[in-house]
């Protein structure tokens, strides 16, 4: 490895991996005639073509329904208040999506009338950015969120709803980080 690759290389995060072609994979992802990455949207028929510069939007408006889910659990659990959590939830979810839908998406090159072929999962892209070290820490901190969500559930005797919903997180948080496992034991 060069000295310039070794300034450039900060943190596990850091490695250039996000910008391999691979970084953007999951659900309504494909892989075009032409090797590019198309992101479906089956509301409006449309395919929005994802450059490797669309990483972080894509990470980020991809998951926002998870990232709202996350902070109405965090809210409910430490709040303690219903009403306070699913309004922020749901706030957190309206900017997100109108920032997705008005704001990021009309930046992107469109292909009206796209039809899907070829697939590209979650765990493909995974394997193709080939980051062992950030799929692990990433696995064990899904799991330690699920797990450590209901702990604290438990100990603060939280009413029984809190926790059914705290299981179903972790059961969500166990699934992905099941997924980020397997993905690693694919890696070469």
């Amino acid at each position: 490895m060069s000295s310039n690759q070794q300034k450039k290389k900060t943190s596990i995060f850091d490695d250039g991996s996000s910008q391999r072609k691979g970084a953007i994979a999951g659900r309504n992802i494909y892989i075009d005639d032409k090797g590019q990455t198309i992101m479906y949207l089956s509301f409006n028929k449309t395919g929005y073509l994802l450059k490797e510069k669309d990483v972080k939007n894509f990470t980020l408006y991809h998951n926002r329904l998870a990232l709202a889910i996350a902070l109405f659990m965090l809210l409910i659990t430490f709040v303690g208040d219903l009403r306070i959590a699913l309004i922020a939830g749901l706030a957190l979810l309206g900017v997100l999506e109108y920032r997705f839908r008005q704001v990021w998406l009309p930046t992107l090159p469109q292909y009206p009338d796209f039809v899907p072929s070829k697939k590209k999962t979650f765990i493909e892209g995974l394997v193709s950015a080939n980051n062992k070290p950030r799929c692990i820490l990433l696995a064990v901190l899904y799991a330690a969120f699920g797990i450590l969500l209901v702990a604290n559930g438990i100990v603060s005797s939280s009413p029984t709803y809190i926790i059914v919903l705290e299981v179903l997180m972790m059961l969500a948080c166990l699934y992905m980080s099941a997924r980020y496992i397997i993905a690693v034991t694919k890696m070469k």
